[in-house]
């Protein structure tokens, strides 16, 4: 038996050309799974070209020139933020460990301050004892020490503390319109208290602050200053960084944003947002040094930073900030604030009655 054959076809005057079947059976093997290979890498490409976002409207931006880049990429690499977390040994496991996990990686550098080194915390060691008393001095070797050694790090160093929220993307925002080389920090702006100079203040530790890279330099280089700062370590650490930096001639600026409301806020949210939560004897509006309110429309859309959060709390802003979606939201169109010059620069007086 010579074996079996098929006909293909035939050409006028020849005789017609026979393929043996297990030829045609690898033929039609071989373009099938062609096909098949095929049909997958359309199917490759389809998913592929879903997940992909649409090119970006870079004239919802002003005059910058993305490219590639989001609003926040192109602010992550201009408005480069150091955040040093002040914190304890005995809360490395159970909040600063968390800070790290959820807002701390979106610092451009990170430092915990304390004094024991981890193995999971990128640390710096103060030789200052772990004592309430002394946040002060903690607080004058921890940017002395970051002035030192990672002063080029950076434009802007932000100080927080372990149970903190901070909004990196609307503090690179906020801070935008500023140079670093002004000297100029920002925070929740409170009312000294007692005999002070007109227009004296100074800004949460809780909810934290930020100095300009100049401001940094001249507190460094100021601090050892007896008659514009405290030498001694105790006293409330915020209340005599205020005291030093306005006698160095830093400036307190004004974090509110266009409509005045509150971007840094010492508290949780829900302090801000419901009337009536507390009564006008309330500290926080005793001692705010614009005047505080309470209501669904007196927070930033844009907030920067919380205090009293949680560990717990983190991780629910973490997901309502950058896991949440809502099906039908409009999509807001971004324009970056324009440059201030610190000739142009205005910061508003208190206005805040309450005593």
């Amino acid at each position: 038996m010579d074996g079996e054959h098929i006909t293909l076809g035939f050409e006028r005057g020849r005789p017609a050309r026979r393929m043996p079947i297990h030829r045609l059976v690898l033929l039609i093997l071989l373009m099938g799974s062609m096909l098949i290979v095929l049909f997958a890498y359309w199917d490759v490409m389809m998913l592929t070209a879903g997940a992909v976002p649409m090119a970006r409207d870079t004239n919802s931006i002003g005059s910058a020139e993305l490219g590639n880049e989001t609003l926040a990429e192109k602010l992550h690499r201009e408005v480069r933020i150091l955040c040093w977390v002040l914190t304890t040994p005995k809360y490395h496991k159970t909040r600063a460990i968390h800070v790290l996990r959820t807002w701390g990686k979106r610092c451009n550098k990170i430092y915990f301050m304390t004094s024991e080194p981890d193995d999971e915390l990128p640390t710096v060691v103060l030789t200052k004892p772990d004592r309430y008393e002394v946040l002060w001095g903690k607080t004058k070797e921890a940017f002395t020490h970051i002035h030192e050694q990672m002063g080029d790090e950076a434009d802007w160093f932000i100080k927080a503390d372990d149970d903190t929220y901070v909004f990196l993307e609307n503090l690179r925002y906020m801070l935008y319109p500023y140079s670093p080389n002004m000297p100029i920090y920002f925070g929740f702006n409170y009312k000294m208290v007692g005999t002070h100079q007109k227009n004296e203040s100074y800004m949460s530790g809780g909810s934290g602050y930020v100095l300009s890279r100049e401001a940094l330099r001249i507190f460094a280089e100021g601090l050892n200053d007896t008659a514009k700062c405290r030498q001694e370590d105790n006293h409330a650490e915020d209340v005599e960084m205020g005291k030093c930096l306005f006698n160095l001639g830093v400036k307190a600026g004004d974090s509110r944003d266009e409509q005045l409301r509150n971007r840094f806020y010492p508290v949780v949210p829900y302090g801000a947002l419901l009337s009536g939560n507390v009564g006008m004897d309330f500290w926080l509006y005793k001692y705010a040094y614009y005047n505080a309110r309470a209501c669904m429309d007196c927070l930033s859309e844009y907030p920067v930073a919380f205090h009293y959060v949680n560990k717990e709390q983190l991780y629910v802003y973490e997901y309502f900030n950058y896991q949440f979606q809502r099906s039908g939201r409009l999509q807001v169109e971004e324009q970056l604030p324009k440059k201030i010059r610190e000739e142009d620069l205005v910061i508003p007086e208190s206005d805040n009655p309450v005593t």
